[in-house]
Formats: structure tokens, sequence, C-alpha cells
């Protein structure tokens, strides 16, 4: 019995070293894919933290866009404001200049028909002028013929009264009658 008993113990340490050889090699596979799940868990954990932060970034630039949206549509409506403002200005404007052509124009044919006018009326002045030169050379010519007719008549008259002298001392021995003695009769 003894050797029974030694070859059922070394049966049951047979037993046992293949029972721990078994849990052993049970063990590591357990170990590895209780490795490969936290492994697995932390590939999930870190994509689940880079989600997070992608989310977070995602929604930061998402506040960033709306803030953004927000701000150009404010832009938006004070420039659609502005834009209204400077077309109605830019209509009072083009109004304004129209009018100012038009009154250009009316200017530019006033001052044409006064240039005409000037033109006309130098044109009768110089025709006056040589009108007036003209009848200023005929008063000098007749001034001249004048002049020279009282120079002629004058010449006469003395010619006569100096022959009515003569003549008068000729006829009579009384002393010439002067021109006061004359009036008195």
């Amino acid at each position: 019995m003894k050797n029974f008993l030694q070859g059922l113990l070394i049966f049951f340490s047979l037993c046992l070293c293949g029972m721990v050889a078994f849990q052993w090699v049970r063990e590591t596979d357990l170990r590895k894919t209780v490795q490969a799940l936290t492994d697995k868990e932390r590939t999930k954990t870190e994509q689940i933290l880079a989600l997070e932060a992608t989310v977070r970034r995602t929604e930061a630039e998402v506040r960033r866009l709306d803030d953004l949206r927000k701000n150009l549509n404010e832009e938006i409506k004070t420039n659609r404001a502005a834009i209204t403002i400077l077309s109605r200005d830019l209509d009072n404007a083009t109004k304004e200049a129209d009018k100012w052509q038009k009154q250009s124009e009316i200017y530019k044919e006033a001052l044409q028909k006064a240039n005409e006018n000037i033109v006309k009326q130098n044109e009768d002045i110089r025709k006056q002028n040589e009108d007036l030169k003209k009848l200023a050379d005929d008063r000098n010519e007749m001034v001249q013929r004048f002049n020279k007719v009282a120079a002629d008549y004058n010449d006469l008259v003395a010619k006569w009264n100096k022959q009515q002298e003569e003549l008068a001392k000729a006829a009579t021995n009384a002393p010439p009658q002067t021109a006061k003695e004359d009036r008195r009769k």
C-alpha cells in the first residue's frame, strides 16, 4: 500500500501538476484576453477622449462660426441700410448732377447767344465806327470846303469893301464913314 499510496500521491501530484499547467495555460490565455481587452478598452477610451476633444473643438468652432455668422448678419443688415442710404444719396446726387448739367447747357446756350450778340454788336459798332469815320471825313471835307468858301467870301467881302471905299473916296471928298457911324443912322 505504500506503493499504492506513493503511486496515488505521484498520480495526484502529476494531476496537480497537470492541473497547475492547465491553469497556467488558461491563466496565460486569460491574461492575454484581459490584456487585449485592456488594450481595447484603452484604445476605445483614447478614441472616446479624442472624439470628446473633437466634439469640444467642433462645438467651439460651431460657436465661433455661429458668432461670426451673427456678426456677419448684423454687418449685412448694416451694409444694407448703408447701401439704401447711399443709393438714395446717389439718386439725389444724380438728379442734382442732371439738373446742373441742364443748367450748364442753358448757361452755355445763353453764353453762346450773348457771344453772338456781342459779335453782332461789335460788327455793328465797327460799321458805325466806319460810318462815323466816313461821316467825320465828309464833315472834315465839308468844313474844309466851308472854310475855303468862307475864306473866298471873306476875300471877296474884303475886296468889295475895299472897292466900296475906293468908290466912296472917289465920289466925295468927305471922309469915309466908319462902321459905327453907319449903325447910328
